[in-house]
């Protein structure tokens, strides 16, 4: 790829084109999420008289009526609503979130590598980069650009600010993932610090991941004076994250 007077390799398209192809995949799964009906209890019945009948001969001792109270309290949970809906979706979303999170992670990584490149060659001082390409992604997208553009500003406080600690977080805890191990009722490792949370607010979470590089590679062209910083030319079908809007 060239652009007045300098010329870049553009393997991060490869991530871009990578994370792009899952956007059809979560859609499909958030609308199905979404129009999620439960199975009734009568659903559950020829199972739950064909586990009575499996106690039954395991255990000829052991009154019906006690196996089938057992019973009826597992298929009880096992017909919930909740654990319904994990069983059908947990698999199929946690695959997105974490695909999701390591390719908007490395391609959020990507541009600012590329940025700085740029940048610092443009002002004379590319032995910089191998400095400052060790820092965390967060770092380099905060004050990485400061040093060929002083007047650069990362947009503190925003939703574009908070998307970015977020995946940071939670691509840190995948990559570097630490178990967390208890020992006599003491916690002796305290693990990574990977966070689940409702099905919602993880659907969300993924938008404003899918969201955050393509509103993050803007920003040099908003935030630098003068600057024609050009990575990335199609974002779709990715949609862009209401909580990024105006950052």
């Amino acid at each position: 790829m060239a652009s007045k007077g300098y010329e870049h390799t553009a393997h991060y398209t490869y991530i871009d084109q990578a994370l792009r192809a899952q956007w059809p995949a979560f859609r499909a799964l958030e609308d199905e999420m979404a129009a999620f009906a439960p199975q009734p209890m009568e659903a559950f019945s020829a199972r739950r008289n064909q586990e009575v009948e499996r106690l039954r001969v395991l255990n000829p001792g052991t009154p019906v009526d006690e196996l089938a109270a057992f019973v009826d309290k597992q298929i009880g949970y096992l017909a919930s609503r909740d654990w319904q809906f994990h069983e059908k979706f947990d698999e199929r979303h946690m695959t997105l979130y974490v695909t999701v999170t390591m390719l908007s992670h490395a391609l959020t990584e990507a541009l600012i590598n590329a940025i700085l490149a740029i940048g610092l060659a443009q002002a004379g001082s590319a032995d910089l980069f191998s400095i400052l390409e060790k820092a965390e992604v967060k770092q380099k997208w905060l004050f990485g650009p400061k040093s060929f553009a002083p007047s650069y500003s990362f947009p503190m406080g925003t939703g574009l600010h908070e998307t970015l600690t977020s995946l940071c977080r939670q691509r840190n805890a995948l990559v570097h993932h630490k178990i967390e191990l208890t020992m006599g009722g003491a916690k002796v490792l305290r693990g990574s610090p990977f966070q689940r949370q409702g099905y919602d607010q993880e659907q969300r979470w993924l938008r404003r991941y899918f969201s955050l590089p393509y509103d993050l590679e803007q920003l040099p062209r908003k935030a630098i004076p003068g600057t024609s910083i050009l990575l990335l030319f199609n974002r779709k079908p990715i949609e862009m994250a209401p909580a990024h809007a105006g950052a």
